[in-house]
């Protein structure tokens, strides 16, 4: 499974004109008119002084999960004709419930009560809507993402405005205190626009100016504008093309309750491998409404099922870091690291996870202006060695759920697997090509797990599996030979040593293009850091946005396609450490 998608852009102006859907969303009583609630001048900030016991053991003592949530975001929380909160978030909030084996009891919340209510325990985790940013309270910590929103402009469906770029000169709506309004600013600045800027109290004025043709276009949330436009009824209006920003959307909690974190992220897991998070976007958000591909899911680590506990089984004490490794950079310390330092292959060159490994550290470490200090032999149990407090930093790690209480995982960067090659010009691009002809693999001769897996592939595609014959290489030239000259159809084995063979060998060989038993890759900080965490995951989102996550990608790795990072909303520091380019 991809690691995460990103949440396309609108490709071209959308008509609404009327209802488009039928179901449950289009189903859903017309919003009331709920002024928003306006954003109060920011308060001087003051210490927070971090928590001692999970939330667990309130659930715990409770014997019920209870989750704040603003009852007037449709649709992802609001109440129906029958007064009962529904909506894509409300159904995750109850599948958490169902997966913890607690009741649950969901509580509304405004964004002046939210995060009071949060930090007194009244409610255990915060939904609707939360928008994960860099800048959050030194309080607040979330979960993966598990929904990306959209800022974007709503115009009249004869305005000949086709694209936001198109918005210089005009006359924009934007709602007092919104989300729409810090998005469409910020974006108009670095655009270098002049906007005439007109700003309502409630989105329905906004709506109504626009009818008026008072104003050239209205800024907001997509789907409060397709709540206003589809399931209200307004009609002859237009999405314009492009989006002002994208906005991840998280289940917010306490920081350093790191026991709830891994739960609640255990548990999106589990919505993911047991097929109930797809229904649940099937109803609120189906595919005339959004495509699949813009749909958000957690990285499912290899050894989920094996991870039995209980909510009661989690500890409740929370346990952090004398010091944050942020603490140690700051002082100018260098940045231990392992997992670095794998010997030369045979041919005297790096190994491919080696080298895009080094270019990844050196990468942050630039930025964050600090020294690597690598730890000689650390690329055999990197996980060991952080986990011991000799290292503030690893990479090349598989994400299992074993260790989990041992280190923190802070970013998949990569995944790793098996793949297979072929004759040039062969045709065959998988194994149900197997159907026809020779039904000969090669592998490595040190990699006898490869072929039970090429073998149950191939079985699961309709192969006898008696018809199936194996030949194991030691020798990497003759593996190459036998494919060429159709003594073995396919060579199956680690993509780490598959692709830079084959591709050493491209007028002979070819690879097929899917990776098979993907297993995701990623950096771990100490257990609990979580300002380090929130920098090695900032500083990796950052690499993405302006490109150098990719070119390393192709300089160094080049297998298969850079994984989408999800970019949380934030500035060029983090922790007062630079993390842009």
């Amino acid at each position: 499974m991809p690691f995460l998608r990103l949440f396309g852009l609108l490709a071209m102006a959308v008509v609404l004109s009327g209802p488009m859907l039928s179901g449950p969303a289009a189903a859903q009583d017309v919003p009331t008119r709920v002024p928003p609630t306006l954003v109060p001048p920011p308060p001087t900030p003051t210490p927070y002084p971090p928590i001692t016991r999970s939330a667990l053991a309130r659930i715990r003592e409770r014997g019920r999960l209870v989750v704040g949530m603003p009852f007037n975001r449709k649709p992802f929380s609001g109440i129906n004709a029958q007064g009962v909160v529904e909506g894509f978030e409300a159904d995750i909030a109850r599948a958490i419930a169902e997966d913890w084996g607690f009741p649950l009891e969901l509580r509304h919340v405004t964004r002046h009560t939210a995060e009071a209510m949060l930090r007194s325990g009244a409610i255990d985790l915060l939904m609707g809507q939360q928008i994960i940013r860099r800048d959050a309270p030194d309080y607040l910590d979330f979960s993966y993402p598990i929904f990306v929103g959209l800022q974007v402009a709503l115009a009249m469906a004869d305005s000949p405005l086709r694209s936001i770029s198109e918005l210089n000169g005009q006359s924009v709506g934007l709602i007092i205190g919104s989300s729409g309004e810090e998005a469409f600013l910020a974006w108009s600045a670095a655009n270098a626009l002049q906007v005439d800027v007109q700003r309502y109290a409630m989105l329905d004025d906004a709506l109504a100016a626009l009818g008026a043709r008072q104003i050239a276009a209205v800024v907001d949330d997509r789907w409060a504008l397709d709540q206003r436009v589809r399931v209200g009824g307004i009609q002859g209006v237009k999405l314009l093309e492009g989006a002002f920003r994208s906005e991840p959307y998280g289940i917010a909690m306490l920081r350093y309750d790191d026991s709830l974190r891994t739960l609640v992220n255990r548990t999106l897991q589990r919505l993911v491998v047991t097929d109930r998070l797809t229904p649940i976007y099937d109803l609120w958000f189906p595919e005339g409404l959004m495509p699949r591909s813009d749909r958000v899911f957690p990285p499912v680590w290899p050894d989920l099922d094996a991870d039995t506990r209980l909510l009661q089984d989690f500890p409740v004490d929370i346990v952090r870091p004398e010091r944050s490794v942020v603490e140690k950079l700051r002082a100018g310390e260098p940045l231990r690291v392992a997992g670095l330092g794998m010997p030369p292959e045979a041919n005297g060159q790096l190994p491919l996870l080696e080298r895009f490994n080094s270019a990844l550290i050196f990468e942050m470490a630039r930025r964050w202006n600090a020294q690597v200090a690598l730890l000689q032999g650390s690329y055999q149990n990197p996980e060991d060695v952080l986990a011991s407090g000799n290292a503030d930093l690893a990479i090349g790690l598989s994400p299992r759920w074993s260790p989990i209480d041992r280190v923190d995982y802070a970013a998949i960067y990569a995944q790793r697997g098996y793949r297979m090659f072929v004759r040039v010009q062969s045709g065959v691009q998988g194994f149900s090509d197997l159907r026809t002809g020779s039904r000969v693999i090669g592998t490595y001769a040190d990699e006898p797990e490869a072929f039970e897996i090429a073998r149950n592939l191939a079985v699961s595609v309709g192969i006898n599996a008696q018809t199936i014959r194996h030949v194991r290489f030691s020798d990497e030239r003759e593996a190459v030979r036998a494919v060429f000259e159709n003594n073995v159809r396919l060579f199956f084995g680690d993509a780490l040593r598959v692709v830079p063979l084959a591709q050493a060998n491209a007028n002979r060989v070819t690879l097929t293009p899917r990776l098979y038993n993907p297993r995701p890759l990623a950096l771990a900080v100490p257990r609990n850091d979580v300002p380090f965490r929130l920098l090695v995951e900032a500083t990796l989102q950052e690499m993405a946005r302006d490109g150098t996550y990719e070119r390393l990608w192709r300089e160094h790795w080049n297998i298969g396609d850079p994984l989408p990072q999800i970019v949380y909303l934030g500035g060029n520091e983090l922790f007062g450490i630079r993390i842009s380019g």
